[in-house]
């Protein structure tokens, strides 16, 4: 199966032409080079040294996957990194393991049916659900609160939702090349009619939009992505004023999608419009937020450009996202 958590859709079809999967997954994507690879052995070694656990938190019948680098600091806020659909808390290994080195503490955690945690038992969740699952795991856990939200991709979704619901326990939001509530919508608006003769790359945007998102059997978390969308959208929409208020946010970007010949030259571009407004909102929800345009990477920042992740999260616990 391809990546379950393409780049706003038109990831899908870049998927097909080049054989790569351009969203977070469990297979394929960008991946992470080992701190070696950037020469950096110094710092490869030294991460090795930071503490590290890893533990199944029971939320009330079942359990959820924590995995945390270095130690709590007093007065200092956890960072809680919070992944897209698919991947497991090894994903952060890289930025988490050296952003460690230098004193600080980060926790991951493996969403419902993911990596070491249990399946949901509900055949079709929310981000509501999402966002008890992790009232649940921060009440059980023992974490230095209120954390520092760290969310890649579809992972702004709970990371929108907790604030809402628990704006007590976060102080600060990072975002990374965030999913927006809003694209997919834009996206089915600027799909051609169908036709018998469409192009594999329409065919495959039809079925991530029309399908997948809508299908909740199509991925371990079953999360029915699509009133997902709509629950944060509502949120956005309905609470009075900024739903991030003073919280310091950065929203990291990442280069727009390349055009893929086979797709409509107008849908792409109501796809960058999407996203681009997306993540505007994003950073238009805090009095104090910043969205940062990151060169050289891919969708996951993390891997390619950690350095850029970790100054954005020292700028939110400094407060100080200019």
């Amino acid at each position: 199966m391809r990546g379950m958590e393409p780049r706003f859709g038109l990831a899908v079809s870049l998927a097909v032409a080049t054989a790569l999967v351009s969203g977070g997954c469990t297979t394929g994507g960008d991946q992470a080079s080992p701190a070696g690879a950037r020469g950096d052995s110094a710092a490869s070694d030294a991460a090795d040294e930071i503490a590290r656990s890893s533990e199944r938190i029971d939320i009330g019948g079942r359990a959820l996957h924590l995995q945390c680098w270095g130690e709590q600091v007093a007065g200092e806020p956890t960072v809680l990194l919070v992944t897209g659909q698919g991947p497991t808390t090894s994903s952060w290994e890289l930025m988490a393991s050296e952003f460690a080195t230098d004193g600080h503490h980060l926790c991951a955690y493996d969403r419902a049916g993911v990596g070491g945690s249990d399946p949901a038992p509900e055949a079709s969740r929310t981000t509501k659900d999402q966002v008890t699952d992790l009232v649940a795991l921060l009440d059980a856990a023992d974490l230095q609160e209120p954390v520092i939200l760290t969310a890649h991709s579809l992972g702004s979704l709970p990371a929108v939702g907790l604030v809402a619901r628990a704006p007590e326990r976060v102080a600060g939001v990072v975002l990374i090349d965030p999913w927006s509530p809003r694209v997919s919508v834009a996206q089915r608006a600027a799909l051609p009619p169908e036709k018998p003769d469409e192009s594999p790359e329409v065919a495959e945007e039809r079925r991530f939009l029309t399908d997948f998102l809508f299908d909740p059997a199509q991925n371990p978390e079953h999360l029915l992505v699509a009133a997902s969308d709509e629950e944060v959208a509502g949120l956005l929409d309905n609470e009075p004023g900024p739903i991030f208020g003073e919280l310091p946010v950065v929203v990291l970007r990442a280069p727009p999608l390349p055009y893929l010949p086979g797709l409509p030259r107008d849908y792409h571009e109501a796809t960058l419009a999407a996203i681009t407004a997306g993540h505007q909102e994003f950073a238009g929800e805090s009095t104090r937020g910043a969205l940062i345009q990151v060169e050289d990477t891919g969708h996951n920042i993390q891997d390619d450009r950690p350095e850029v992740v970790m100054d954005a999260i020292r700028d939110v616990m400094a407060g100080d996202t200019g």
